[in-house]
């Protein structure tokens, strides 16, 4: 074997490594810690709380409105992307420039809390 391809097994190796590790943390459930973080870093506290409404719904109520949809997180995504109004009442809720980054694990988190 040519002493150039070595570093290139490794290299390749330990690419496929970093991609099948981040595959894994991209399916694996987000944490309160995580999803509380992200509700401050959007300041989505000063309209919603997790289990009263305020100016806008619960994120329980939210999950629970949703609990039975197959494409919840495509329409909760897009109503943060780009806003809603009248869906939960006469107050419109502004579109918020979550990163591609944060929106997945932010309205994961919203969904997962379907608390009856």
């Amino acid at each position: 074997m040519s002493p150039r391809i070595i570093p290139l097994i490794l290299i390749l190796a330990a690419t496929a490594t970093q991609i099948a590790a981040t595959t894994a943390k991209a399916d694996e459930p987000v944490g309160d810690l995580t999803g509380l973080k992200l509700v401050k870093k959007y300041n989505c506290q000063q309209c919603h709380t997790i289990d009263k409404a305020l100016a806008g719904p619960s994120f329980s109520a939210i999950a629970k409105h949703y609990a039975s949809d197959p494409n919840a997180r495509d329409e909760v995504s897009v109503n943060i992307l780009n806003g809603s109004s009248g869906a939960w009442g006469p107050l419109p809720m502004p579109p918020v420039a979550v990163s591609k980054d944060d929106l997945r694990p932010l309205v994961d988190w919203i969904l997962s809390l379907n608390i009856t």
